[in-house]
């Protein structure tokens, strides 16, 4: 099985079920922009650049993870006690075919994100903190 999607189109879903818990927010959407503006205020802008080769940006799945986390009622607490996985829409199906067995991406997937430190090929831990997004 092949799989293609649009690398910063992002899901968070229940860890138990698989289901989404909001849906799909799509690459073209400007609804995180206040959050990247906050980041850009605060002169993030040179750290996030350096880890991840991107500038910040709606476009990213960063901050559409942490408009998710703070407009679902309750989906802070549950990323905090690991109920709640995130992905780009490849992670989400494979999380899906695999029937739960696998959270997994690819580089040029995770790259996309503003999460993932190019350099040393791990999600960041400062800029998973940076969000306020906890790791699963």
């Amino acid at each position: 099985i092949g799989i293609t999607n649009q690398r910063e189109t992002t899901v968070v879903w229940d860890k138990a079920t698989g289901q989404p818990i909001h849906n799909a927010i799509v690459w073209q959407s400007r609804q995180s922009q206040a959050i990247c503006e906050r980041l850009q205020a605060e002169g993030h802008e040179a750290l996030i650049r350096e880890r991840t080769g991107l500038l910040i940006d709606a476009y990213f799945s960063a901050t559409k993870i942490r408009w998710i986390l703070d407009h679902v009622e309750g989906a802070q607490a549950r990323a905090e006690r690991g109920e709640l996985l995130f992905g780009t829409i490849d992670s989400w199906l494979v999380w899906n075919l695999s029937g739960g067995a696998a959270h997994v991406t690819d580089y040029s997937n995770a790259a996309r994100t503003l999460l993932f430190n190019i350099h040393t090929l791990e999600w960041d831990s400062q800029l998973l903190a940076l969000l306020d997004i906890p790791r699963a």
